[in-house]
């Protein structure tokens, strides 16, 4: 795991550093906030020599540059980040807010106490004068307003002291543990100080044994995962953009989408610019899904044309979380999706759509595979989401019991509930799905010629013995028979002879005859049934004498047959005689 984690924070640090020099952002500017009041109280000092004075207030709209007011936040009933405010009432704000953030910079050991010190007293000597004037000016306004100080007409950004004990101020959580002199390990430079207890990721931790280079000692955690002032500015940077843009909801869960440059981007190259908007203005939800244009993370086309033209030059990561109070737990991470994989997927993706569905109607994505994992199951549906993306092979019976157990509750109502059939054609279309990605793999084993062979090879590749063919066939005609009885009966009584979808091969054999025995009842033996059941037979007889399937795998095709009985009809007939077949 930690060599994931040090992977993600590079990747998140790679990002917030591109962020801020497109923007041409400093350090600091990021960590400002814009205080949202239009008018600013500013206390005017004059210094000279060390020495200040207080030379009066002045009161100002505040410009669209609200850096210069150095405002960022802090706790209510705490001060500030710097001196400036957002103006309560002016006595509590500038006993709390002012002379409160002077306080705490002097009790923190600041190399300029002496500086701030004399600006304290300052502030404390002409407390009555100040309050005064600035009470005067704000009653006038009647408007909401920041208070804030200059001095010698310089906003407190353009001071150094100033800006320096804001950055002080805002690191000073993770300076409890830290060295000197040491490396970074995102840039790699030998830097004055480094830190180890990052709180910008509420997921990583210093808690868990083995997670640690220093174990338990929180004063030898910086050896861990040492990171300069300047890097941690670059991964808050990146770790707001992610969260801002690249959270996304995914079935029930939450993931942050993270890329990382293999190589350097060049900002400049047209390429690169149509990423970063694509990384910065996009929809939400990822699910293989499309609109007009083909959709992944944004439309398929914006994303697929872009890291083509780049030659994998780029990967994404995916991080699933789970949140836990106010802490983060990682429920999956899927490291270095490269952009072909992604082509890959689409291709698959767009093969089962023209398979199984009108142009357009429903556009398949990882919900279908959701359908059969509940929240509870949280962590197999992310195991099969790992194995797609990594291209790593999945074991079908395991994929199987999950399918047939979300089935088998529809089948129960399935003489008068649809779902059934389009769960179960869900289940097809994400076995087809995971077939073309390379996740499932083709089993092998003995199969003779069939007029069916071109609708196996289209639909069935898992069906690659006679025995799966032969079942999937059965369930072709059972259906048939079943819509025999709805048409003449208004009710598919046959329906119980299925055994709730748990037939065992013994009643799989025997079914046949009972199919064609009912239709003969019915007196709709036609010759196509008679076909198909003397493919059956056939099947059944060359096929091995010892199935070895589970009664998942023989139930499922058995009900990718019911499902698929149009394309069977499509092989048995004419369309012609498949109209008249079904009147």
């Amino acid at each position: 795991m930690l060599g994931g984690g040090e992977n993600l924070i590079e990747a998140v640090a790679q990002i917030g550093k591109l962020a801020l020099e497109r923007e041409q952002k400093s350090t600091v500017d990021q960590l400002i906030e814009d205080p949202g009041y239009p008018y600013s109280l500013n206390i005017l000092l004059h210094e000279k020599n060390d020495e200040f004075s207080w030379e009066g207030t002045e009161i100002e709209e505040t410009s669209d540059d609200f850096r210069q007011y150095l405002f960022r936040n802090g706790s209510s009933r705490g001060t500030n980040y710097s001196p400036t405010a957002r103006i309560t009432t002016l006595s509590n704000t500038y006993q709390q807010k002012v002379l409160g953030w002077f306080k705490k910079v002097q009790r923190s050991g600041n190399s300029t106490n002496s500086y701030f010190s004399a600006i304290y007293q300052l502030l404390v000597d002409q407390q009555t004068s100040i309050l005064a004037e600035l009470e005067e000016k704000f009653t006038q306004l009647n408007d909401r307003a920041i208070i804030s100080l200059k001095v010698n007409g310089q906003f407190l950004y353009d001071i150094p002291p100033f800006v320096d004990a804001f950055l002080f101020l805002v690191n000073e959580k993770d300076l409890e543990l830290s060295a000197y002199n040491q490396v970074c390990s995102i840039c790699g430079e030998r830097k004055d100080t480094v830190i180890g207890k990052m709180s910008v990721f509420r997921f990583y931790t210093l808690d868990k044994p083995g997670f640690v280079t220093g174990g338990f000692d929180e004063q030898q955690a910086w050896r861990n995962y040492p990171v300069c002032l300047a890097c941690k500015t670059f991964i808050e940077e990146g770790r707001r953009i992610i969260e801002d843009r690249l959270r996304f909801n995914f079935y029930g869960l939450s993931y942050l989408l993270i890329p990382k440059f293999i190589l350097s981007p060049n900002l400049d190259d047209e390429d690169y610019q149509s990423i970063f908007q694509f990384l910065y203005s996009q929809d939400k939800e990822i699910r293989l899904q499309h609109k007009k244009a083909q959709s992944f993370m944004t439309t398929e086309e914006d994303i697929l044309e872009t890291l083509a033209d780049i030659h994998n030059t780029l990967a994404i990561n995916l991080i699933f979380l789970q949140k836990i109070q106010s802490a983060e737990r990682i429920l999956l991470l899927i490291e270095d999706v490269l952009p072909s994989r992604l082509k890959e997927l689409f291709r698959a993706k767009i093969h089962v759509e023209q398979l199984l569905y009108s142009e357009g109607t429903h556009p398949f994505h990882f919900g279908f595979l959701r359908t059969f994992f509940s929240s509870s199951a949280d962590k197999y549906f992310l195991d099969i989401v790992d194995s797609v993306f990594k291209k790593r092979s999945l074991h079908f019976p395991f994929l199987l019991k999950f399918i047939m157990q979300e089935i088998r509750k529809d089948f129960f109502e399935a003489e008068s509930n649809p779902s059934f059939f389009y769960k179960v054609r869900q289940a097809i279309a994400v076995v087809l799905f995971l077939e073309q990605s390379g996740v499932l793999e083709l089993k092998g084993g003995n199969a003779m010629g069939s007029r069916f062979d071109s609708l196996f090879e289209v639909f069935g590749q898992q069906m690659d013995t006679n025995e799966r063919k032969a079942i999937f066939l059965l369930g072709a005609l059972t259906q048939m028979l079943l819509d025999v009885q709805q048409s003449k009966r208004n009710s598919k009584p046959f329906l119980k002879q299925l055994m709730s979808l748990k037939m065992d091969e013994r009643t799989i054999k025997g079914l046949l005859p009972k199919v064609i025995n009912k239709l003969q009842e019915y007196d709709a033996y036609q010759r196509s049934h008679q076909q198909l059941a003397e493919e059956i037979s056939t099947l059944f007889m060359t096929a091995q004498k010892n199935w070895k399937m589970s009664i998942d795998e023989l139930n499922f095709y058995f009900v990718c047959g019911m499902n698929l009985i149009s394309k069977v009809k499509e092989v048995l007939f004419t369309k012609e005689e498949a109209t008249i077949d079904a009147q």
